[in-house]
Formats: C-alpha cells, structure tokens, sequence
C-alpha cells in the first residue's frame, strides 16, 4: 500500500528535497506552495498551489488532499517566510504574517491532518530553525515563530502519542536556500 505523505513549502530547497526523496521511496507526496513548483513534481504526486498563512486556504488544501487520499501517514511543516529588518522597525502586520505562515498554519495543518492520522499512526516532522534556539539580529519574528514552533512540537508529542502519532522538530541551520540567499544578499550591491 502506498503511504501518502504532505510537505509545506514545499518550492523551497529543504520541501524539494523531501518532496523528491519521498517520491524516490514509493511515498505518494502531495506538495503546497505559494508559489508555483515547475517542471519537476513527481508524477506520483499531487501539487497544490494555495496561501498556507490563510485558514480558508488551509481547510480547501485538505479538502483537496483528501480526494487524493482518504489516509495521511506523514506530515512535513516546513514551508516559512522572513522579514528581516530590526525588530523596533517591524510592523504589525509584518509580524503577524511570519507568525501566520510559521506557526499558526502548523496549528492548523496539524489540526486537520491528526483524524487522517489517528486511525493508523503517523509522523509529523516540523521544520523549525537553529534561530529559535541561537539567532542573529534582524530576523526578531522569523527566531520567535521558530522558537514557539519547538513549544508547539513538545505539546503535540505529548498530545498525539498515545495516537501512534511521532511529532518531532528539525532546526536546521544554513542550508543554501533561496530564503537563505535572499538573506544573504540583503542590503549588498554587486560590484
């Protein structure tokens, strides 16, 4: 039986290499992004391109993903964005939208993926950040949604094992993104 398993952000580096390394296993994947994915989705999956930082778009993307499968065995949160600038210069809405699309829409992933899951068990793997344990300057929203994604992660452990559910939290550090390079390059002019 093929297992079915859905990667936020799934345009990014990190959520193409999980989407690649789950079709190269067998896994049926269903990817999510803003943004479009290109040429290259796995034939053995099925793409959604849809805003996870909305609660509407979140309830029609599992809507969706349940006509492609009634089961979920895996759920990966990885997709994320980032504003960097001071923290006394980010706005309102600037840190509501990095808390909308990495932590809220985790809540709300999770909360329609747990009775998918609840019957048969499942992993769920949050991609969370070595900022929300040791961060820099200028990313202030971007370190505490990873740091309150790693408190959300332990509750959800504790919550969903005795499911079956594994809950678990990657923080990977620099990883050559096009989020990073964004990062990166900000405020440098090429020669």
């Amino acid at each position: 039986m093929t297992k079915t398993v859905l990667i936020t952000g799934a345009g990014g580096g990190i959520g193409r290499a999980c989407i690649h390394h789950f079709a190269e296993q067998g896994w049926r994947v269903i990817g999510v992004d803003r943004a479009e994915f290109g040429d290259d989705f796995p034939q053995n999956g099925h793409f959604i391109q849809a805003d996870i930082s909305q609660p509407d778009s979140v309830e029609k993307i599992f809507h969706e993903a349940k006509q492609v499968s009634p089961k979920l065995e895996a759920l990966v949160n990885n997709a994320a964005v980032q504003v960097a600038k001071p923290l006394v210069e980010t706005s309102v809405e600037e840190w509501d939208a990095v808390m909308a699309s990495n932590l809220r829409s985790v809540f709300l992933f999770v909360k329609l993926a747990h009775p998918l899951m609840k019957t048969s068990g499942g992993a769920i793997v949050n991609v969370s950040s070595v900022h929300a344990v040791q961060t820099s300057a200028n990313i202030a929203a971007y370190a505490a949604s990873k740091g309150g994604l790693l408190a959300l992660t332990r509750a959800m452990a504790i919550e969903f094992a005795p499911d079956n559910i594994r809950v678990n939290a990657i923080l990977p550090g620099a990883v050559d993104t096009p989020m990073l390079r964004a990062g990166l390059n900000r405020g440098h002019s090429k020669p």
